[in-house]
């Protein structure tokens, strides 16, 4: 019974130093090995040192090659124009946005800001003005939205700018909407009421003229319809609007409009010129309507002699005068109702044209002419 303990004592043993003489027999193979081999060549280390170092700066630019990249793209999302001149003066970066607001190309970016911007004095006074908050100013004809932001000084500046033009203007337009409704519910009262007064006075004018009194009766009745004339534009502007839409040849629209104001004294002497041809869709009556009082504004602009050209185009129309022009405040101030330009006007021919047009979908704007005269410019 004792061999069999012994023999497991002896393997204990044995196996432990068995694995330790086998680890040292492979570590003396392998030391034969390293001795064998030729010293390691300088040139190769060195090369194989600037080989991963290259590889290195390889993967490096590559990642900032890619945040570049997004960088760049996050900028041209921007709905609005981004410009960064830095320390040097040098435009250091304009994004796409930028680019197609001030009609440059992405190729500009590295050049002297001085010499890019040249054609535009309002972003270089943004550019040395201190960082606050943003305000609008007028340049180039249009309305601009800036902001000089603030950055850390060795960056340089950078400076944020939008065209709102046509977003003020639509602002502008809610407000004359809103306006139209306020008053169009206060005009019809008034209106209605005037308009039973008036039908009082125009009988009693008939009887004195029957009587006798015709002086008297006269002067009454020409005052009369003076104001049922007023009456009757009130009563159209409060009228509630359910235009058509249907394709509108706009020279055959503006023909039938003129054909209407030749007939009217305040065509008299002016010369009324057509050209060109479009389509646009909208309400035939409303369009007539505008038409007719865009015009007869345009003659009473326009001296006598002179000219009053309607150009049409698709979707659009202008009607050019020769009078003295408007200013820009006072073109907004003639859409407003009740705000006429002359002693005699009711304030409601332009305002009522622009309901019409806005009814149909179309929009006014008086535009200053640079060589005199004031555009009536409608668009669809």
């Amino acid at each position: 019974m004792q061999p069999f303990p012994h023999a497991l004592a002896w393997l204990a043993v044995a196996i432990p130093v068995g694995g330790a003489l086998g680890g040292l027999a492979v570590l003396l193979v392998r030391w034969a090995r390293l001795r064998r081999r030729a010293p390691a060549d300088p040139e190769a280390l060195l090369l194989s040192a600037v080989s991963g170092s290259l590889r290195e700066r390889g993967e490096l630019a590559a990642t900032l090659g890619e945040l570049r990249t997004v960088h760049e793209r996050l900028l041209d999302a921007l709905p609005m124009g981004l410009l960064w001149v830095d320390q040097h003066q040098r435009l250091a970066a304009l994004n796409q946005r930028g680019c197609d607001l001030l009609g440059v190309r992405p190729g500009v970016v590295g050049l002297e800001a001085a010499f890019v911007l040249e054609p535009f004095p309002w972003l270089r006074e943004a550019l040395a003005g201190d960082p606050g908050p943003a305000h609008r100013l007028g340049a180039q004809g249009r309305r601009w939205r800036i902001q000089r932001i603030e950055a850390p000084d060795r960056i340089g500046a950078l400076v944020q700018f939008e065209d709102v033009t046509e977003a003020e203007l639509e602002d502008r337009r809610r407000q004359l909407r809103e306006r139209f409704a306020e008053l169009g519910e206060m005009t019809a009262g008034v209106a209605h009421q005037l308009k039973n007064g008036l039908a009082v006075l125009k009988g009693q004018g008939q009887l004195l003229k029957r009587a006798g009194h015709g002086a008297s009766a006269e002067a009454l009745l020409e005052e009369t319809e003076d104001l049922e004339r007023l009456v009757q534009r009130f009563l159209q502007w409060a009228k509630p609007l359910d235009p058509a839409s249907e394709p509108l040849r706009l020279e055959e629209a503006v023909g039938q409009a003129l054909v209407e104001l030749k007939r009217r004294p305040v065509s008299q002497g002016r010369q009324l010129v057509t050209e060109g041809r479009g389509m646009a869709t909208g309400d035939p009556v409303l369009l007539h309507q505008a038409l007719v009082n865009l015009l007869e504004n345009a003659c009473q602009a326009s001296p006598l002699g002179s000219r009053v050209l309607v150009r049409i185009s698709e979707a659009r129309l202008a009607i050019l005068d020769e009078g003295p022009g408007l200013s820009e405040d006072t073109a907004i101030r003639m859409l407003r109702p009740f705000e006429s330009g002359r002693p005699d006007g009711t304030g409601l021919g332009l305002p009522l044209a622009l309901k019409w047009l806005n009814a149909q979908g179309a929009d006014l704007r008086l535009v200053p002419r640079p060589e005199g005269g004031t555009c009536a410019e409608i668009r669809w």
